[in-house]
């Protein structure tokens, strides 16, 4: 009986440290997986708060540019393009601060755009450019206030409707994926 209870104690033994070294290897594999699981699901969690965050800022950009195309539209078609005579206060309130400030965010925030509106982005800037050194020709180096609107599109720079156009459907569908949930 001896010999029966050291064999079933010896099993008992053997069992135990053979059981506790498969769980032990299963519990570090396990583990491992856990580890390589959560390590994946925070990259892919700074992944999309990234791209969550450029999508943010690209909308708050676009949204600047949108508004600021939206004025000077209206300011061009309801009020500039009528005038009689020459309308300084308007020109450089209305007309030349969009034009000033439209350009100059694009300049300072081209890095920021989506590569789709890269050109557009250009042509605006291009318009604008000689748009601003029409005016300062004009307007302060040479004191004429008898040129009733400045136009450059006969020189050669029409603005870009294009450009305005795909700038608005940017941001309009940015914007709609951020207020989407989960967006």
């Amino acid at each position: 009986m001896d010999t029966l209870i050291q064999t079933i104690l010896g099993s008992s033994i053997v069992t135990t440290v053979l059981t506790s070294g498969i769980a032990y290897y299963f519990h570090k594999k396990t583990e491992r997986g856990t580890a390589e699981v959560k390590r994946e699901f925070e990259r892919l969690a700074q992944i999309q708060s990234s791209d969550f965050e450029w999508r943010k800022k690209v909308t708050e950009l676009l949204g600047q540019v949108y508004i600021h195309l939206n004025r000077s539209r209206m300011a061009f078609e309801h009020t500039y393009s009528r005038l009689q005579e020459y309308d300084a206060v308007f020109e450089d309130e209305v007309i030349y601060h969009s034009n000033k400030l439209l350009r100059d965010t694009l300049l300072a925030n081209g890095n920021h755009l989506p590569p789709e509106l890269l050109e557009q982005a250009s042509k605006l800037i291009k318009h604008y450019d000689a748009w601003l050194v029409k005016y300062e020709k004009l307007r302060k180096q040479q004191k004429d206030n008898s040129t009733v609107q400045i136009y450059v599109g006969p020189d050669g720079y029409p603005f870009p409707i294009d450009a305005e156009e795909l700038f608005k459907e940017k941001y309009q569908e940015l914007f709609r994926e951020l207020r989407q949930p989960g967006g």
